[in-house]
Parts: C-alpha cells; structure tokens; sequence
C-alpha cells in the first residue's frame, strides 16, 4: 500500500467535475439551472457535434457583478446558501457551488456578463480552471457561457462518450425536461445549427406540452389537477396511443425540478394500469408542489433523485388525482381515432378528445348480460337480406342464454378494492341513435354513430366485461379460498419464514394460509380459489419478493389470475355470433359506462369519420 498523502488541487478539481459533468448534457443542465436562477425569462442552448465540440447558453437573467466574478470559478462559492439549515428547505436549482468550478475544470470556457446598472460587460476566459483573461466588453444583460472541448484535458473520460448523435439525443432529453419544467421560461433549443424547438414561455403547461409532443398527442392527454395529502398536483397524463415502450417520458417536476422517483413511477403506472397495453408505459408530466422541509432532493450529486419524508402519503396523493383524470372517459363517446389520409402534422397519431365532463358518483355492480356462446354457435343467417337495423333507446338486452361463470371471491387488499374503482368511466344521459351494420370477419362489430363509423373488438368488449365483474364479485368479499388435501411445503429461509409469520394476517384475508414446517420450510395449508396448485409455488415466491421491497404482496397475482380467467371465458375473434348477441355486446357495453380498453389494455373501440372516408374517396380535398 503507498503512502497516504494529499491531493493536488488541480486533480481534485477533475475529480469533482467527473462526478458532476458526466457528459454534455449534464454540463448543461447546470449550465441552465444557473440561468433559471439568476431570474432568467429566456434560455437559448446551443450545442454542436452532440455538445462536445462546443456548448453555448445564453439567458437575459440578472447577470454576475465584477466584485463576484473570480468567485464564481471557485469550488464550493454559491451564493443560495449560507447556513446549515438553508439545506432543509432550498428553493433554487443549484446550491452546491461546484457547477462552474467543474466545467472549467475540464473544458476551456469563455463567459461574458453584465447586470442591468452596468454599462458595459466583462469578458471572462477560463481554461482548465485557470483564469487567463478578464476584460470589458460589450453585451447584453444577462450571462452567456461558452464551452469548448469539453474533457480536453481527461483523455480517459472522453474515450467514454458516446457518439455525437447519442450525446445529442441526452441532450435533447434533457432540454425536453427543462422546457416541460418551467413553462413560464422561453426556451430555445439549436443542434448543429438547427432550431429542435422553441417555447413561447407563456407560462401554460398546455403549451409547453405541445411544443414537445405536438398538438395530435396533446388531443389525447389527460389533464391532472387535484391535491391531497399537502401535495398540489396539476399536469397530464397521456395513455393509449401515446405510451411508450420505456420509462423516459414518466417526468416528475417537484417544485420546479425535474426529479426521479420510483414512488412517483408506481403511483402513475398502477393508475394507468389496463389503460396502456403490456410492456407499455404511460406519458406524463406532473407538476408536484409540496413542502420544502418534506422532500430530500440532494440525495446524489447530480440532483435528479428525492426521496420524501412519507412516501405512502406522496404515492396515494398522486395515484388519486390520476385515477381522477381517467374517469372521465368512456369506450363509445372516445374512441380510438383512426386516419386513413396522413395529417401535415408527422407526430405520432394519438386518441382525439374533447373537454372533460364531471364525473357522477356510481355504486353500480359490474354485471354481464351477454355471456361466452357456444365455441359451435351457427353464424348469422345470411340467405335473405335485412334491412339495417338501428339501435333505439327503449331496446331492452337480450336475455343471457348460458349463465355467466360462476367466479369464486375472496378478501381483497385495500389496494384492489382501489383498483376495483377504476373502471367507473360516464357514458351521456341520453342514448343516441346507432346503426349495427353485423361483425366483420366474425370479430369486429360495425356500427354507424353520428358521423363516425365505429369497429368494435367483440372479445375485448367482453373480456373487459367479465374482468370487471370479477373484480367487482371480489372486492365484495366472500369465502376466500380451497382446504388443500396435502400441504404444499416450500423451502424458505429463516428470513423468509419469519417474513411470512409476520404477515399471516395479509395472507389469511385471500384466503392463503402459510404455517412454519421446520426451519427451513413453510407448508402451504390453503390457496386463493383463484389460483391452481400448479401455480402456489411461484406466488409464494412473489410473495416474498413484494413483502421483501415493502409492497402489498397480493395484488398482482390476483389480479393475473383473475385476467386469465376473463380472457378465457370471454368470446373470442372469429366466434360467430348472432344478431341478437351482437347487439346484447353492445348494450351491455354501454350499460355497463366501461373502460375504452380491456384488461391488456388494448382500445375496445376504433373510429374512422365520414370526413377521413370521404377524404379516401376524394369527395372532398382537404
């Protein structure tokens, strides 16, 4: 081992900035933070070559004074704080001091500034930390930094770039995230000489969000506004068409700062749940405004993690005010849209809604009056024509001919019997007149309504049905679960058993009992009647894995199992099926106000308007 000895400033100045200029984009977002807080109203980023060549940021803030200027370059000078208890309620992006310590560190800067009562600016160059040059010049209130060949003196941390469309790419995230987060700032953002966007800063979220998703995708969000438990929560939340394959449009602004939270993910994403299909993740951009003492957010050196002081109460704030916003929405008043004639606008093509309505108070129980035909059921008669039908508001659904599968109950957890309450969703008071034209390749039902020619998924129409009643029976409550003939016994650890032991009482309420069998055993004595024995083995597991990271350990499993039953019994693509099945789908479908997609969450109901299809027909040009 060598001999203890102290650093040189010089390498614990490149030692800081590794930890805080990752890459380009982090450079910048200190760069902009600074901007934001020195009361800047608009921004203008510039990067070339992904920001490794060069990175320009220019903001109209308050400038810094000539008396401050050689401080601003040193380690651990700020001016946002100045006691220890500063830190338990800071309000600014950026605290540390060591923003532009650790970019000169590593890069050749040139900066130029002036304050409203100056008359002239200064003009200040700094390479690898040293400051060469300070002279008068002239410039604009406000501060512009201008940074070249960033990590040119760390040859090992460049070689770690990546290539310059990668970096440009982070760097258009982030600028996406700046831009969402401070609707009141103007915001330009210009890569290798071409302007990606530019807000007007006119401090409304709507736009800030249309400039970043376009006004197609902004037609389908949600928008979020609700409060609870000393959190104001106001945004939007995108669905359906608009989900992504990945986490990276979930954006979290707290107090103004773009922030990572795995509470906030789970808060949104159970929301969301049946909503967006599987392997999907919804889009949102929530604007959380909460107490300065109840959230950490200096947990790591670049700022993006928090943590809060009560998590419970963050997540079911947040899970509520989503769950609100997606009420307000029903499968045949929103639909999805579906163009055949491409629109000027090439972002992607997302569900058209109109304002939201209130949403009434509902107690009603899920029930299905259409149930699962015979897999031999005859087709439609077809010999002789008949004229349209058309729907009319005093047609009664047909009677069922087969009973609906009788579906076993149990105990749920709180966190079902919330998730139970999703599905309400608000259909308008009075029926309008529809035309059923039959189904389609036996698998989507034609219907005329007002100007749109509506298909519909017969299966997901009634795999929807059947899971919302089986979560409705099973909220209820009722005998939770089978006597096993011979105890399943699973190997666990003591930690494992102890684990169990502790949350016998959560396992009891759906009906699973887990008893000690030695030490390294549990012997499995009843199961959920939900579940088969072929599958108590793996939920044991996943039991012990949700209880391990502080979850309900339940919820999932039900509600896989209760899925796969729906699925199962639900009619299938391609079953034929009868006039009068058709139309008790239908009728049941609107009686019912259910979710716009099925448990997967795929859409039940897609749209085409008579203007896209006369546009297909060229009846009209535009």
């Amino acid at each position: 081992m060598g001999k203890i000895r102290p650093l040189s400033e010089n390498l614990i100045g490149k030692i800081a900035a590794g930890e805080v200029v990752e890459r380009p984009a982090a450079a910048i977002k200190e760069l902009v933070e600074n901007s934001l807080d020195a009361g800047a109203t608009a921004v203008t980023v510039e990067i070339r070559d992904g920001g490794m060549s060069s990175i320009r940021v220019a903001d109209n803030g308050c400038g810094i004074d000539e008396s401050d200027i050689r401080m601003a370059f040193e380690r651990h000078a700020t001016s946002k704080i100045s006691r220890e208890q500063d830190l338990n309620a800071i309000a600014t992006l950026g605290f540390r001091g060591e923003a532009l310590a650790s970019i000169v560190a590593v890069s050749k800067v040139v900066m130029t500034t002036r304050t409203a009562d100056s008359e002239t600016g200064l003009r200040i160059t700094n390479e690898g930390g040293k400051i060469t040059e300070i002279r008068e010049t002239a410039c604009p209130t406000g501060t512009t930094v201008v940074v070249n060949d960033l990590f040119y003196n760390v040859p090992v941390r460049k070689g770690f770039m990546k290539k310059a469309g990668q970096e440009a790419a982070a760097v258009h995230e982030l600028m996406t995230q700046l831009l969402l987060s401070r609707p009141d700032i103007s915001f330009r953002y210009i890569s290798n000489g071409k302007t990606e966007f530019h807000s007007p800063g006119d401090g409304q979220m709507a736009t800030a969000m249309q400039t970043v998703y376009g006004s197609r995708a902004m037609k389908a969000m949600r928008p979020v506004d609700d409060h609870g438990n000393g959190l104001i929560i106001k945004g939007y939340v995108g669905i359906g068409e608009n989900a992504r394959g990945n986490r990276s449009q979930e954006l979290f602004f707290i107090n103004g700062r773009v922030m990572h939270s795995r509470i906030l993910n789970e808060a949104v994403e159970n929301a969301c749940r049946e909503r967006v299909m599987i392997g999907k993740f919804p889009v949102c951009a929530l604007y959380i405004t909460i107490a300065y003492e109840a959230v950490d957010v200096n947990v790591h050196p670049n700022k993006l993690e928090v943590r809060f002081r009560d998590e419970a109460a963050v997540y079911e704030a947040v899970h509520a005010a989503v769950l609100t916003s997606l009420k307000e929405r029903d499968a045949l008043e929103q639909p999805t849209e579906m163009n055949l004639v491409k629109e000027p606008d090439s972002r992607p093509a997302a569900t058209a809604v109109p304002a939201p309505r209130p949403l009434p108070k509902t107690d009603a129980v899920v029930s299905v009056s259409k149930t699962l035909p015979p897999a031999t059921a005859a087709p439609a008669k077809t010999a002789s024509p008949k004229p349209v039908p058309e729907y009319r508001e005093d047609r009664e659904p047909e009677a069922a001919r087969i009973p609906a599968p009788a579906a076993p109950a149990f105990q749920p957890a709180p966190a079902m019997r919330e998730n139970a309450e999703q599905v309400s969703t608000i259909l308008p008071q009075v029926r309008k007149p529809m035309k059923v034209f039959g189904a389609l390749f036996n698998t989507f039902i034609l219907v005329e309504y007002e100007d749109q020619l509506l298909m519909v998924d017969q299966h997901a129409v009634h795999e929807r049905l059947l899971f919302d009643r089986l979560m409705k029976e099973h909220a209820a409550g009722a005998q939770a679960g089978q006597e096993l003939l011979v105890p399943i016994v699973i190997g666990v650890t003591n930690a494992e058993q102890r684990l169990l032991e502790d949350s016998r009482d959560a396992l009891e309420s759906i009906g699973m009992i887990v008893e000690a069998f030695g030490e390294r055993d549990v012997a499995v004595r009843t199961i959920p009647m939900i579940l088969g024995e072929a599958q108590t083995r793996d939920f044991i597991r996943d039991v012990i894995e949700e209880l391990q990271n502080g979850r309900d350990p339940t919820f999932e499993k039900k509600r896989s199992a209760l899925l796969q039953t729906a699925c199962k019994h639900a009619v299938k693509g391609g079953d034929p099926l009868t006039e009068d099945e058709l139309r008790s789908l239908l009728d049941t479908m609107i009686e019912q106000k259910v979710t716009p997609t099925c448990p997967h969450g795929r859409p039940l109901v897609v749209s085409i308007s008579h203007r896209e299809l006369d546009k297909k027909f060229k009846r009209i040009q535009k």
